[in-house]
C-alpha cells in the first residue's frame, strides 16, 4: 500500500511545480514564461509566485523571479538531525581525500536513495547528481547496498512499488535477477554498479550499520571507468570503502 493521495491538492501541486521550474532555470523567469512552463494562466502563476515570495521560497529581481535559498536551510536542518551524519561526514571527506575519488553518503527515503553528502576532491570527478536528489535504489551502488541491508519482505514491497526504470542498457530491471544480486551483495558486504545509472560510470558501496535508531544508509565511491577499474577498484577502493564504514561504526558506537 502506498501513500499516494486520494485527492491531491491541486494548488499545492501548482506551487511546487512553479518552485521546481524556478530551480531548474539558470536565470530569473518572468510570470508569462512560468505560466507556459507549468501550464496555468498568467494570473494563477502570479498568485502562486506571490505566495512563494511571501513565504520566502522565491525572490523577485526586477520583473522576474528566481528560487530562494530557503529550501537549502530546510534540507541542512533535516540532514543535521541525522544522528550519524557528523561522524559519517568527516569520514566521507577523509575517504575522498585518501583516494582522490568522489565519495558519497546515501540514505533511504521512501523507495529511493538520497545523497545527503557528496565529497569531491580537487581534481576529482564531479557527480551528475546533487545532494538531496532522490534516485532509484536499483541503479547505483549505494542504493543496492541499502536494499541488500533490508529485510527480504521490505525489499519485496519496495520492488513491487517501484518502476524499475533502465537509464542504460546495463541496468538490471528483472526483479528475479536483481534479487539474486542483492543476495550476493549480502554475502560479500559490498555492492558494485557498472554503468547502470550513467554509461561509463562505476560505483562501489557498502551499507552503514544502524546504531541507536540511525537511518538506513550506505557509503560509496563513484567515478568514470577509466579511473575505477581492475585491481584498483576491486581491492584498493573497495578496501577503503569497507574500512571507512567500520570506522563510522566505531565512532557511532563510542558516542
Amino acid at each position: 500500500m502506498t501513500d499516494e493521495p486520494k485527492y491531491a491538492v491541486e494548488a499545492t501541486q501548482t506551487s511546487l511545480a512553479i518552485l521546481e521550474a524556478l530551480v531548474d532555470s539558470n536565470d530569473p523567469v518572468g510570470v508569462t514564461a512560468l505560466a507556459d512552463i507549468v501550464g496555468v494562466s498568467k494570473s494563477v502563476a502570479h498568485n502562486h509566485l506571490s505566495t512563494l515570495r511571501a513565504a520566502g521560497y522565491a525572490v523577485k529581481r526586477s520583473d522576474r523571479y528566481e528560487a530562494s535559498l530557503r529550501p537549502l536551510a530546510l534540507g541542512e536542518r533535516t540532514r543535521d538531525g541525522f544522528g550519524f551524519y557528523q561522524a559519517a561526514k568527516q569520514q566521507l571527506d577523509n575517504l575522498a581525500a585518501a583516494t582522490g575519488e568522489t565519495a558519497t553518503l546515501f540514505v533511504l527515503e521512501e523507495r529511493g536513495g538520497v545523497p545527503v553528502s557528496i565529497s569531491e576532491p580537487e581534481g576529482g570527478w564531479s557527480a551528475p547528481f546533487h545532494a538531496g536528489e532522490r534516485l532509484p535504489l536499483h541503479v547505483n551502488a549505494p542504493g543496492k547496498a541499502i536494499l541488500a541491508s533490508l529485510a527480504s519482505d521490505r525489499v519485496d514491497r519496495i520492488l513491487d512499488e517501484t518502476d524499475l526504470v533502465a537509464p542504460t542498457s546495463a541496468t538490471i530491471v528483472d526483479p528475479a535477477e536483481l534479487t539474486d544480486e542483492l543476495r550476493q551483495i549480502r554475502d560479500d558486504g559490498v555492492a558494485f554498479c557498472r554503468g547502470e545509472q550513467y554509461e561509463g560510470i562505476i560505483g562501489v558501496a557498502a551499507p552503514l550499520p544502524q546504531i541507536n535508531g540511525s537511518r538506513t544508509a550506505a557509503l560509496g565511491v563513484c567515478g568514470p571507468v577509466n579511473r575505477l577499474n581492475g585491481r584498483y577498484l576491486r581491492e584498493d577502493i573497495t578496501g577503503q570503502v569497507l574500512s571507512t564504514t567500520k570506522s563510522i561504526q566505531v565512532d557511532l558506537t563510542a558516542n
